[in-house]
């Protein structure tokens, strides 16, 4: 090369270098996820939740999928939101059949269970490298939202922990004579007697109720009775709780609940729905419900049909006190991203805009017009706003309400989550290898099974050793062999 051809080609460099610079400059105020897609061509991301239905809601949810497109375009990011609705049956039974047959295909899909075999298949996407760049997800992400995802990085749920508050209503807790004594001493005993004197005073004619399983009352009693985690170590082994002493006592407890009428005797065919519908009208006095949001609906609503707020109720107090202890083993339900999904950097992008600033208003407050107003500068909340729930992330990290004229959340509400957080203890539990899912599923089933005929007085207490032994030989003793070299 001569002397002339090597200057120019020096300039040719140097001017390279200097539009690189200026590019990376710029880039940096520029969303991560900035250059998905133009305005003609956006790229199509399919989007499948519980209880977001765009057939029935059609008209809401219209709006917020242009809402989003909106927001994202003005940062550089051009997608077409759609929302799918999901196949009829159980939510969580239905989806991840549907999904691992093809029947449904979407990039991001809400899970409420059985989404690990899913994930051990290689079906869900490892959302590690994403959380990783992302800088608005990483913003609100809590400690136990951490722990989960390094434990099973393929479900994310930017939730307050997933506790199951008891409520009831505040005037009917105020009229008992029974609800110092329990404030004082939440003992066992004490709650029983909260129980009885509802019923005995005709308030309700079941003074609990819940929808189908025991996971609500189990919320409030565990501690009480010893179960302080899903495994608990006993007689030098470590094993599942559902086979110990200390459930074996409390299922004689909630069997005693039935007996005296105190349970509703129809909660085993009770569906949220109809629990809540109970519970609204006066037929049933104690629920419990998600700390935060879910107690929020139930306040909102129980003022709506009855004129009262909700009293948030500790847990019961014995050998230990809390509620259920939280397991960050995995997140119990979330949004997932298909693996073999075309167009993951753009569904990411939706989940890590719904994260920012824009995206928490959106998700919190819901539809200009509808939910709330704006007048000078700030968003007033408005009597439909209470019917709204975040479509994405339930949690209120990222939500500036210093512009917010109205309640986002009840004084009920925040005073579950402060409840939840007084109350918190740490869950031990292990992911099972796929080979020992099926005796898991199977021992499961057992338990469901004895412990619903135990309550209902179809099988006496004493069956419950019957239970044990059925329990191990289904897979508890196989299983305890590997908890052994998992926990030390």
């Amino acid at each position: 090369m001569n002397k002339k051809g090597l200057v120019l080609c020096i300039v040719f460099l140097l001017c390279a270098g200097m539009v690189m610079a200026a590019g990376s400059k710029e880039s940096a105020t520029v969303p991560a996820t900035a250059g998905i897609g133009t305005p003609d061509k956006p790229v199509t991301v399919t989007y499948l939740c519980k209880d977001v239905d765009p057939v029935t809601d059609a008209q809401q949810l219209g709006i917020l999928e242009k809402d989003i497109e909106e927001g994202l375009a003005k940062q550089g990011t051009y997608v077409d939101l759609v929302i799918l609705s999901a196949p009829t049956g159980s939510y969580a039974t239905v989806v991840p059949i549907a999904f691992r047959t093809g029947q449904i295909n979407p990039d991001l899909i809400y899970f409420q269970g059985n989404d690990q075999p899913l994930a051990q298949e290689g079906l869900l996407e490892d959302l590690t490298p994403y959380i990783e760049k992302s800088t608005n997800v990483k913003a609100i992400m809590a400690d136990h939202n951490k722990a989960a995802m390094k434990n099973y990085p393929y479900l994310l749920w930017l939730a307050p922990a997933r506790v199951q508050i008891p409520v009831m209503r505040s005037d009917w807790f105020a009229s008992l004579q029974s609800s110092k004594a329990l404030l004082a001493n939440p003992s066992v005993d004490n709650y029983y007697a909260l129980f009885k004197e509802i019923k005995d005073k005709g308030l309700a004619k079941w003074p609990i109720t819940t929808d189908g399983g025991i996971l609500k009352l189990d919320s409030v009693f565990n501690h009480a009775f010893g179960i302080t985690a899903t495994i608990i170590k006993e007689n030098g082994k470590w094993v599942y709780s559902q086979a110990t002493d200390a459930t074996k006592n409390k299922l004689a407890f909630y069997a005693k609940l039935y007996k005296d009428g105190l349970l509703d005797n129809e909660y085993v065919t009770k569906t949220w729905e109809t629990m809540e519908q109970a519970f609204y009208e006066g037929t049933a006095g104690f629920v419990a419900g998600t700390a935060g949001d879910v107690v929020n609906v139930y306040n909102n609503k129980m003022k709506e049909a009855q004129g009262v707020e909700l009293a948030v109720l500790p847990p019961a107090k014995g050998v230990s006190q809390a509620y259920q202890s939280i397991d960050v083993t995995k997140e119990s339900r979330g949004f997932a991203m298909n693996a073999d999904s075309k167009v993951k950097d753009a569904a990411w992008a939706v989940l890590e805009y719904m994260a920012g600033p824009e995206g928490r208003i959106l998700d919190k407050l819901g539809l200009e017009g509808i939910h709330y107003t704006m007048e000078n500068g700030k968003y007033v909340l408005t009597k439909q706003f209470p019917s709204w729930w975040a479509k994405f992330w339930p949690t209120m990290n990222g939500l500036d309400t210093s512009k917010v004229v109205g309640e986002v959340l009840s004084s009920p509400a925040i005073a579950s989550l402060d409840a939840a957080a007084k109350y918190f203890a740490p869950d031990t539990n292990v992911l099972l290898p796929e080979d020992l899912l099926p005796l898991k599923d199977a021992m499961d089933k057992l338990y469901r099974e004895y412990s619903t005929d135990i309550i209902r007085g179809v099988r006496p207490i004493s069956d419950f050793d019957e239970f044990v032994t059925k329990w191990n030989a289904a897979g508890g003793t196989r299983i305890s062999d590997y908890l052994a070299t998992v926990l030390k």
